[in-house]
């Protein structure tokens, strides 16, 4: 029912009902990849009591506005979680890690206890939205969690037994355990010096460990995954909100940024670009919602009437963005430029207050790139380096060198008619899997969207992630975390330029232009997927070029032939002028739908029946048993700040005759520094990439003399050797694997006192 103002008059409790299903979803999730119910309520209690409820109330008295309750809980994350960060910088400097419940605790009290703050404990002037808001974005939720958990989650196996672990998994282990002693932090793997690493999320999950009492393996193998989800699906939502005005582009930009995230329709290329989600690397999903809750916030401040000292939030989630992920500023950078360009013409005039964030923004660009903005070393800038991911780069130009630096153009792109050809549709492929970033593109030529600034804000991210995908070159592909990062962006232009366009027609016609044009696409993405694919994988370089070419020429034909149609109907029937756009908006998002097989769906729910999933352990484990089991021995009894000499920097040789220097077993399993473990991911190595034709993940370590120094005290130890690795290094521990070389067992016996004892491994302590 509705008053006489248009508001829904239905009873606010049942609003409150539906969000028990993504709470009762929440837990059945984490349950089902063994969390105990121990863990689940500390850790909630930890997010709930001193991320979300310190955020909300900052947020409310910073920012108000005319929010639900659940948008000022998604916003309120990115608040919470950036305001927890300044905490966690303090307490850990001043080596009071220990009694960082303080920092949350004291908004808690300082909210209670002045009466002018006290109002911000519930919602002001919050708007009363249809039911049909909460109930869909309620079941988005669900199917979210529902969709990552039941994937990667649950095939991520705690480090308990043998096994193959992700070694980024490892790594980012390795930086939470560090991140608990010392700002800034050191190289785990090099002991001593500095880290270059956007370290943000990492800092966050340190302090969930601490605050909660819960050991890091499971809160970040289980536990961070899933406040993050809620924070980014309730952020885009109140992004949508806030700049449409319209409850239902909520829910399509959360669908569109979480369950619908890359096209089905090329069988052969696949999904194309990064999710905003990803598990397997915090920074991407950490950073991804801390920038949409920081557009939100510039967005109001700039365009829609936010208080200034909104500001003060603002600056402090635009710094946490910036070392997060090195994606999150030049997307904001990029949207804030085109907002400025686009006042500068309209009112030829100076849009002061856009110029000032830019150049703010651009200040804190250049303050990260020089501190915690790293992994970007060894990364020039190059036109098309991506293409070397796509299916067809080496078969069609013969590259099979590792890319050094130089050079304008990626080396296999020349003069060959058959590469240039494969090159144009993978890249115009890229561009149709992102079909709601053109959508997001024609509400430029719409008049209701063209003329507000925060449309072209976002149009903005777009065009500075299209560029950093297509001029960056990085040596991991990092620039597909550019797509990732600016889908929900796209999502929410989408969703606005689709409300532009059905906005003055009536009820009846809005839904049938929308529901008939998404289902459209969808049976036109259908089609091509099943009429459009060559069968068998192409192999010869004329069935690569095919495999990609094919698809877009039925997507051609059949937009070809629709547009015809479009031209007949308008002339036999006028009235139905100024449909066009709209319709072909919606077809467009439509494309996108169908991209998640309900077989994806069915494995997701059937992974997280029952008990945890048991992963079988290979005949020739990444780790065994015996090294995971030491380790965490070690972790147990080694002090917090003990350096470790390891012979562990390689993963398991006999999977790899050479050295991949990803190995990080001492500094992520066991949680302590070493001499020396793997080097892959430091800035040192991942500049001298190409160099001499070696990836590098298999380049010799940039410190050969700690490298030496390692050697000789696992294969020649002396009294003098040990005594420097002491007085020079802080080496307490020496972790000795007979798995990995050669280890004198005798003359360390002789030197250092052997505390444990396991298969492979034996665990010295250096004597005083």
């Amino acid at each position: 029912m509705k008053d006489g103002s248009g508001r829904s008059t239905k009873p606010p409790f049942l609003g409150a009902l539906v969000w028990l299903l993504p709470a009762a979803t929440l837990y059945w999730v984490l349950a089902g990849t063994g969390v105990g119910n121990g863990d689940i309520l500390r850790y909630s209690a930890y997010f709930a009591g001193c991320v979300v409820l310190p955020g909300v109330l900052l947020l409310r008295a910073f920012a108000p506005g005319r929010r639900t309750w659940p948008e000022d809980v998604g916003t309120g994350i990115v608040v919470g979680l950036s305001y927890e960060l300044l905490g966690w910088a303090l307490f850990t400097a001043a080596g009071t890690q220990q009694w960082l419940v303080v920092w949350p605790a004291a908004v808690l009290v300082v909210f209670a206890a002045v009466p002018r703050l006290r109002r911000c404990w519930r919602a002001q002037d919050a708007p009363r939205l249809p039911l049909a808001w909460g109930a869909t974005l309620a079941l988005l939720l669900s199917a979210t969690l529902l969709l990552y958990y039941g994937g990667t989650v649950s095939a991520s196996p705690v480090p308990k037994y043998g096994g193959d672990y992700y070694q980024d998994m490892l790594w980012h282990l390795s930086i939470v355990h560090e991140l608990g002693r010392s700002v800034p932090p050191e190289i785990p793997q090099v002991a001593g010096e500095t880290m270059q690493y956007h370290w943000f999320a990492d800092a966050h999950l340190a302090s969930a460990a601490q605050i909660a009492g819960i050991d890091p393996r499971i809160v970040l193998f289980r536990l961070w995954f899933a406040p993050i989800i809620i924070g980014l699906v309730l952020a885009v939502a109140a992004l949508a909100r806030q700049v449409s005005g319209a409850w239902w582009t909520a829910p399509l930009a959360v669908a569109l940024t979480t369950i619908v995230q890359r096209l089905a329709i090329w069988k052969f290329v696949g999904g194309l670009g990064a999710s905003p989600l990803v598990f397997l690397s915090p920074s991407q999903s950490f950073g991804t919602t801390i920038s949409v809750g920081a557009a939100a916030l510039l967005i109001g401040a700039l365009y829609r009437g936010a208080p200034r000292r909104s500001w003060v939030i603002v600056l402090l989630v635009v710094c946490v963005s910036a070392g997060s992920k090195p994606t999150a500023v030049p997307l904001l950078l990029g949207g804030t430029g085109l907002a400025a360009l686009f006042l500068l013409v309209r009112n030829r005039r100076i849009p002061w207050p856009t110029v000032g964030v830019g150049v703010a923004l651009v200040g804190v660009t250049v303050a990260s790139m020089l501190t915690v903005a790293g992994s970007t070393a060894g990364t020039p800038l190059r036109l098309f380096g991506a293409l070397r991911a796509f299916p067809g780069y080496t078969a069609l130009t013969g590259d099979t060198a590792v890319p050094a630096p130089g050079g304008w153009i990626v080396e296999g792109l020349r003069d060959d008619q058959q590469t240039l050809t494969w090159a144009i549709a993978i890249l115009v492929s890229v561009v149709v899997s992102r079909a709601v970033w053109v959508v997001a593109f024609l509400g430029l030529a719409q008049r209701r969207t063209r003329t507000d600034p925060a449309q072209w804000w976002l149009v903005g991210t777009l065009i500075a992630a299209m560029l950093g995908f297509l001029v960056v070159d990085h040596p991991g592909f990092g620039q597909f975390y550019f797509l990732g990062s600016a889908l929900p962006f796209a999502a929410v232009a989408a969703g606005y330029t689709i409300h532009g366009a059905v906005t003055g027609r009536r009820r009846p016609a809005r839904r049938v232009i929308i529901a008939g044009g998404l289902l459209a696409g969808a049976a036109l993405a259908l089609a091509i997927k099943a009429f459009g694919n060559i069968d068998a994988r192409p192999v010869s370089p004329a069935e690569i070029t095919r495999a990609v070419t094919e698809p877009m020429l039925w997507l051609a034909a059949t937009l070809a032939v629709g547009l015809v149609g479009w031209f007949v109907l308008r002339a036999v029937r006028p009235q139905v002028r100024g449909l066009g756009l709209a319709l072909l908006m919606c077809v467009a998002v439509g494309l996108a739908l169908p991209s998640r097989p309900w077989l994806e769906w069915r494995n997701a729910a059937d992974a997280l029946t029952g008990e945890a999933p048991q992963i079988p352990v290979p005949a020739v484990p990444l780790f065994t048993t015996d090294e995971i089991q030491a380790a965490l021995w070690l972790e147990r009894n080694a002090g917090g700040y003990d350096v470790v000499v390891t012979n562990t920097a390689c993963l398991s040789r006999p999977r790899r005759p050479a050295c991949d220097a990803r190995g990080y077993l001492v500094s992520g399993v066991g949680g302590h520094r070493t001499l020396m473990e793997g080097w892959a991911y430091t800035q040192q190595s991942l500049a001298n990439q190409g160099g001499t034709n070696v990836n590098y993940r298999q380049l010799p370590s940039p410190w050969p003399d700690r490298v030496e120094l390692t050697t000789k005290a696992l294969t020649a130890p002396t009294p003098d050797l040990l005594e420097t690795l002491r007085r020079d290094y802080g080496v307490r521990w020496v972790f000795a694997d007979k798995r990995a070389g050669t280890v004198a067992e005798r003359t360390l016996d002789r030197l250092a006192d052997r505390r444990y004892t396991r298969g492979q491994i034996i665990i010295y302590k250096l004597r005083d």
